[in-house]
């Protein structure tokens, strides 16, 4: 039997049920995917941010002094950016969000996909990790540290550089080249170590290999890399044969050999990487062997509206004891702090050097305010270095002896022809080399075992049409600092060379209204300085390189225009 009650206490039942019980809120909206990862880019910053800039604080003084102290700091502070970098849960949640909708903040976007490439590798081992660390500062520090015994001298890189491009004894020539050599057999055994260290890291990753890798995390499709050097393969072979067979008949004759017993260090250069002088015409190191190349290279970035005294007054230019032989440019905290090392000499070499070096510089400098940490460098090695290099390679420019070094219109077009010929054979050399570097590293990486003095070698003989020395299976190949300190990196400056070209060839035309953008350096043009703070540095990481590209010129990168300025 059910039980009924007066309609008064069902009415009092169901208000005091309304009261004890109140029906479930309404369900929340989903959190946004950019409201997702807003925390989660903060937390990252809060710790990413201090470690970048010990790291580059102590990386520059470890350059600047080879101190042991310095070098351990920098090691301190990249083992803690691998230990941040190796947060599986964080990457969990950058990866789900890769994978979900796109976040409706194009910059939040962009900062996704830059962590989730930065917090990549560092799912393999941590212990890997920080063993790899360990051996690469071990071995920059060997680098930094080596001097070339010649004789009884212990020599620079600068005391080498020197003599390969002076010297007219061949024997002379012989033992500063393979002084410097040398330092590959201390690197062998550590790059052998490292390559297979690194390949370990990229399996565990999912990836073929450490080139495989690097590719992908550099957003190059590694297809379409090999392709791109296949066709520039095609486009320089014949020209630089042609050139190579005028370069072998004046090494023959400044040598006083044949020109079969020509061999490595005959050209004037450790790789062979640069133009060897030649005879006829003027000498381009004459040139600037009594320029003050601060000054002058300080007042051409002026001139373009681009200052640099602030960068300079930082930097640290001229040879000292265990400082690092090299060049380069780094912003120690992506704001104001940039700075550039450099060993400077007067003469053509550390002209193009510091020109070069500010370059990058100046990108640094002046990526836009609002662009955040994360995104506060330059879009790409291909980027910053196609900048870079097109303006060192204004040092031979016509309308810069004119205009920079304030040549007469006469001794400007004298040495202009000599620098066009000069130019279209660095291009030329360079082009051939870069193959050489770009092959090597996809082998050395894909089958680590093999001989590699021989594979070096072989491409040698190929691409730079170069006999080896007495013994091919010497560990020559590991006297390249950038193959052990910046793997997988040397196709940028050739991607960096057409960007350049085609950057040189926009600005030219479309922002100085020129037919020929051979006839400008850029001097005394704000404009220039204007489209370039603007269309290529303002932007820093907010495009990838592909669509910087598409940004600053209004067409993908195309080697066409590196072919008309130095290939036809």
């Amino acid at each position: 039997m059910s039980r009924t009650f007066p309609f008064f206490m069902l009415t009092f039942a169901f208000f005091a049920a309304m009261v004890s019980f109140p029906p479930p809120a309404p369900a929340q909206p989903k959190q946004s995917p950019d409201d997702e990862f807003r925390p989660l880019l903060e937390a990252y910053l809060n710790k990413y941010k201090p470690l970048y800039i010990e790291s580059a604080t102590a990386w520059w003084e470890a350059n600047t002094t080879g101190s042991d102290a310095a070098f351990k700091r920098k090691e301190a502070a990249e083992t803690a950016l691998v230990e941040l970098h190796a947060d599986k849960a964080v990457f969990a949640q950058l990866k789900a969000l890769k994978e979900g909708p796109a976040l409706g903040d194009p910059v939040l976007q962009r900062q996704l996909d830059v962590m989730y490439r930065a917090h990549l590798p560092g799912q393999a081992d941590p212990e890997l990790q920080k063993k790899i660390v360990a051996l690469e500062t071990q071995v920059e520090k060997l680098f930094n540290t080596h001097r070339s015994l010649v004789g009884v001298k212990n020599l620079t890189e600068n005391d080498v550089r020197k003599i390969l491009s002076d010297s007219h004894e061949s024997k002379e020539a012989e033992e500063a080249w393979k002084g410097y050599m040398a330092v590959g057999e201390k690197i062998e055994g550590p790059l052998k170590d490292l390559v297979k260290m690194r390949n370990e890291l990229a399996r565990k990753l999912g990836f073929r290999n450490f080139y495989a890798m690097r590719l992908a995390l550099q957003e190059i499709d590694e297809a379409q890399l090999l392709k791109l050097f296949d066709e520039l393969d095609e486009l320089t072979r014949r020209p630089y044969a042609i050139e190579k067979m005028a370069i072998d008949v004046a090494m023959a004759k400044r040598f006083k050999i044949k020109q079969e017993d020509l061999r490595p260090w005959h050209f004037g250069d450790l790789f062979f990487q640069a133009v060897p002088e030649m005879p006829g015409g003027v000498n381009l190191d004459d040139l600037y062997a009594k320029v003050d190349l601060l000054d002058m290279t300080r007042r051409y970035y002026a001139g373009m509206g681009l200052e640099a005294d602030d960068i300079l007054q930082r930097s640290d230019l001229y040879e000292k004891p265990g400082k690092s032989p090299h060049a380069f440019s780094t912003s120690l905290d992506r704001d104001q702090d940039v700075r550039v090392l450099c060993n400077l000499k007067p003469n053509l070499y550390w002209a193009d050097t510091l020109v070069h070096e500010l370059g990058h510089a100046v990108y640094d400098k002046y990526v836009a305010k609002d662009v955040p940490f994360l995104l506060h460098e330059a879009s790409h090695s291909i980027t910053t270095e196609g900048y870079a290099m097109m303006m060192g390679a204004m040092v031979k420019n016509e309308d810069f002896f004119r205009s920079v070094l304030k040549l007469s219109p006469e001794d400007a077009a004298a040495a202009a022809t000599t620098a066009k010929r000069s130019l279209r054979r660095e291009k030329l050399i360079f082009a051939r080399w870069a193959q050489v570097m770009m092959r090597f590293e996809h082998g050395m990486y894909n089958d680590p075992d093999q001989d590699l003095g021989k594979l070096w070698w072989s491409l040698k003989a190929k691409y730079q049409m170069l006999r080896p020395p007495e013994k091919v299976s010497r560990p020559d190949y590991a006297a390249k600092i950038h193959i052990v300190t910046a793997p997988v990196y040397y196709h940028s400056y050739m991607m960096g060379d057409l960007f350049g070209c085609q950057v040189h060839h926009h600005i030219a035309t479309k922002v100085l209204g020129l037919d020929d953008p051979a006839k400008t350096c850029f001097a005394g043009r704000k404009e220039v300085g204007d489209y370039l703070k603007k269309n290529v540095f303002g932007p820093g990481n907010l495009y990838s390189w592909n669509d910087l590209t598409r940004h600053a010129t209004g067409e993908p990168l195309t080697a066409k225009y590196f072919a008309a300025q130095f290939v036809k």
